[in-house]
This record gives structure tokens, sequence and C-alpha cells, in this order.
């Protein structure tokens, strides 16, 4: 290998070094991004549900966690098959932050729920506001599977009373090694 060649390849070796370090940051300011979002996000849930005193023993213990991990790790969660590499919160902890914050928005959305508990509020229905529905039906018609019935194609057949069931097979005697027997031509 010619020192041209050798110089060449440690350029070409130098320019996509550069450009993953420089993935590598994007991804890293990413993360980081990402946690502070969702702490920011879930200290106001926190604090919204605590001042509203709307806040059970689980969100508060929840809240507290997923905040002192984000601070400590960056992210949530440790295992990756939970979520994707970018993420601050795994599946689940998305679907916790997502309930806490429609809670938080039913509470602004009827304040005369506030201080109620929370089984009266599982009570009502959840959409006691909206408007009424038209009367007028949709020209597109309902979907509906197309799904074959195995049984269709079958008519009753009417049995008669005097056939029963045929008598079940006799048992069979276990099979083993066949029986030999040796006989001999000079008898």
């Amino acid at each position: 290998m010619s020192d041209y060649d050798k110089q060449q390849w440690q350029a070409e070796q130098t320019a996509r070094d550069a450009v993953l370090d420089k993935q590598r940051e994007r991804e890293q300011k990413t993360r980081e991004r990402s946690a502070r979002n969702a702490q920011r996000k879930l200290e106001r849930l926190h604090r919204t549900l605590k001042d509203k005193g709307e806040i059970s023993e689980f969100e508060d213990e929840f809240a507290e966690s997923v905040t002192e991990r984000l601070d400590k790790f960056g992210s949530a969660f440790q295992d990756r098959e939970k979520g994707r590499p970018g993420d601050a919160l795994s599946f689940a902890q998305k679907r916790v932050v997502a309930a806490m914050n429609r809670k938080v928005k039913d509470l602004k959305k009827n304040p005369q729920t506030e201080g109620k508990g929370q089984a009266e509020e599982l009570d009502r229905p959840r959409f006691e506001h909206s408007k009424p529905r038209s009367s007028f039906k949709s020209k597109t018609p309902k979907f509906t599977p197309r799904v074959r019935q195995l049984d269709e194609g079958f008519d009753e057949v009417a049995v008669p009373a005097d056939i029963t069931a045929p008598d079940p097979e006799p048992p069979r005697p276990p099979v083993g090694k066949p029986f030999l027997r040796i006989v001999s031509d000079n008898s």
C-alpha cells in the first residue's frame, strides 16, 4: 500500500468519524431534550393535581420516582424493549402520564367536580356536555366484515330416536416386540 493510499484512507476515516461524532452528539441532545420535556410535563401535572387535591397515592409516588430517575439518568427506564431508544419514558409510563393529563383536563373542564372523590368522578359520563347528534344518517353503509359462517351450508337433519351412538372400539392389546418362533427344517 502506497503512502498516498494510506493518507487517502486516513482522511476518509477521519471524515467518517466526524460524521458519526456529529450524529452521536445530535442523538444525545435529543435524548436530553426529551428527558427535560417529560420531566417538565410530569412536574406540571403533579403540581396541578396536588393543588386541586385530586392526586392519588400511586400518582404521587409515580411522579416523584420518575422525576428522580429523569434527573439522575436522563431516562426513566433501562430495558430498551420497553420503549424506543431516544425516549425518556417507557410505553407504560407514557400511558400513566396520559391518564394524569386526562384527569387534569377533566378537572379544568368541570371545576364543579373539584373536591369530590375519585369514585364519584368515575360514575359520571366522560362526555356529558357534548353536542347532540344529528338525526341525519350517513350515506355510506356501516362496515361489516366479510366473515363466512361455517354452519350456513348445512341443513338441520332430524335424527331418529332409535339410532344410538356406536359402541366404542374395544381396547387393542399393547404393541410390543413381535414374538419370534424359530422353526427348523429338520423335523
